[in-house]
């Protein structure tokens, strides 16, 4: 592949391979060795704002609701169960309603997504399509006022499947960098990736509070989300541009059997595959996947989660919300490396069973003691920790699966484990939609969350010790057509 840049050229990585500089001159230093590699951490840069830019629209969202049934107060420090219905629902429960119809439709129409990134040639072609729209619906939410508010809950419903369908076209090139890049550096390249994202959360959220407290909106829900869409349509519409400036053509994967239909392919693509892990993987793979379908279905629903319950419980909102947020990014930083060092100094399995049982515990200290708006230092404390286990969980969790899948199937493995972070993602805010709306209180609800991490820290358990975990990952894959026992 030709080098476009010289080699004395230091706004590169040494002996970078890509054919292309980015439209924006001073993003070259963000460069990586290959287009793609360069391409996915630009999409990082980009999801990341669009990420926080939910906390200001569900936020806005819940607050338009109760304005709509008249039982808004700027100033209360009571809870609204006394609120009439509207559309049949608490005002409430909207953001977990959003989350939960939005990941219902996506566990069911991400399969056929993948059959069409796999068995055609257009998985640039849906990456870029996913990211105009996001972008589309983004700019749409700019107009998001008293009268318009339903129409963008739906659309907010829409772009929670989008942004899957988005995720996993990008992420479907994580195997191909990692093969072009070779392991050690796409090892550093997942670290740069994640301090890439969150770097940009950051810089979103500061963004937006400093705007906001230069324009006074203070703690104006419905300003601040304008304004947050209105930046996030700016910073993620220019990232999401230059990663599929980026993001190479490439041919179907695997080409679709005689009779064999786009339309069920996925599904029995996943199937045969879980059929496999079942056969030659269940105790170490199959159990890790098995508590990825309960541990991030808990760890996805937190954010719609703490946003119910910060406005609801801690009468928080605007710009002290993004405080917050701003606080729990920052704590998954350091929570990131203790991570690491706890996986250094036992293993990854134990590390990540470590983690669960102090998230179980914190949880239920958290949602018992953070029951009033007072005090208001409290949620900042507790979200600080929140962060901590939460980088501590994605980086203990992404070393684990790094390591336990077999050889050979990396881009379809990686395509079930984004499936499984996804397949049961609606049952938490559904959960906590029904307990709301039967008048329980959301510290239970919140606690409910402990309950996946419980399931998932079980079928941890009964994964094989770690080394026998390691030996089994470095043997020949079984699962492939020529190794496959009959």
């Amino acid at each position: 592949m030709a080098t476009a840049i010289d080699d004395d050229e230091d706004d590169y990585e040494e002996n970078a391979t890509t054919n292309k500089l980015c439209p924006v001159p001073f993003l070259n230093k963000c460069l990586r060795k290959t287009d793609d590699a360069s391409a996915f951490a630009f999409f990082r840069m980009g999801n990341g704002p669009l990420i926080m830019s939910n906390v200001f629209m569900s936020a806005a969202l819940v607050t338009l609701a109760k304005k709509e049934v008249n039982c808004y107060h700027a100033d209360d420090d009571i809870d609204h169960d006394d609120c009439d219905t509207v559309y049949g629902f608490k005002p409430s429960s909207l953001i977990t309603n959003i989350g939960t119809i939005g990941n219902l439709i996506s566990a069911f129409a991400i399969p056929f997504i993948g059959a069409v990134i796999d068995c055609t040639d257009h998985r640039r072609t849906v990456g870029i399509l996913a990211a105009l729209v996001t972008i589309i619906i983004q700019a749409t939410q700019i107009g998001t006022f008293q009268s318009t508010w339903f129409v963008m809950a739906i659309l907010q419903t829409i772009n929670v499947f989008i942004n899957w369908v988005h995720l996993l076209a990008s992420f479907s090139y994580l195997p191909e960098i990692a093969a072009d890049v070779g392991e050690e550096l796409m090892i550093k390249y997942n670290a740069e990736y994640y301090v890439g994202m969150f770097g940009m959360e950051i810089f979103y959220l500061v963004l937006c509070i400093g705007i906001g407290i230069a324009l006074g909106l203070g703690d104006n829900d419905e300003a601040t989300a304008r304004l947050g869409q209105i930046v996030n349509v700016i910073v993620s519409g220019l990232f999401y541009y230059i990663a599929w400036y980026f993001f190479t053509s490439a041919p179907a994967r695997r080409k679709l059997d005689k009779g064999e239909s786009i339309v069920t392919a996925g599904f029995v693509q996943v199937f045969k595959t879980a059929k496999g892990i079942k056969k030659h993987y269940s105790s170490t793979l199959g159990y890790f996947l098995l508590a990825t379908i309960f541990s991030d279905a808990s760890a996805s629903a937190f954010t719609l989660v703490a946003v119910t319950y910060f406005a609801e419980v801690c009468n928080i909102g605007g710009q002290q919300l993004g405080l917050i947020f701003i606080v729990i990014l920052l704590g998954t930083i350091p929570g990131s490396y203790f991570g690491v060092w706890v996986c250094d100094r036992t293993n990854p399995k134990t590390c990540i069973q470590i983690q669960h049982v102090c998230m179980i515990i914190f949880n239920f200290v958290a949602f018992s003691t953070m029951t009033k708006p007072e005090p208001k230092f409290l949620p900042f404390i507790y979200g600080a920790i929140w962060g901590v286990l939460l980088g501590w969980f994605y980086a203990s969790e992404m070393s684990i699966f790094s390591i336990v899948q077999p050889k050979g199937q990396e881009s379809e493995l990686t395509g079930i484990f984004i499936y499984c972070s996804l397949i049961l993602s609606w049952l938490p805010t559904l959960v906590f939609t029904i307990m709301n709306e039967n008048d329980i209180h959301m510290s239970w609800g919140g606690m409910v969350l402990n309950v996946y991490f419980l399931i998932a820290l079980v079928f941890y358990q009964f994964m094989a010790p770690w080394d026998q975990c390691v030996d089994i990952s470095k043997k020949d894959n079984l699962m492939l057509p020529s190794l496959e026992e009959p």
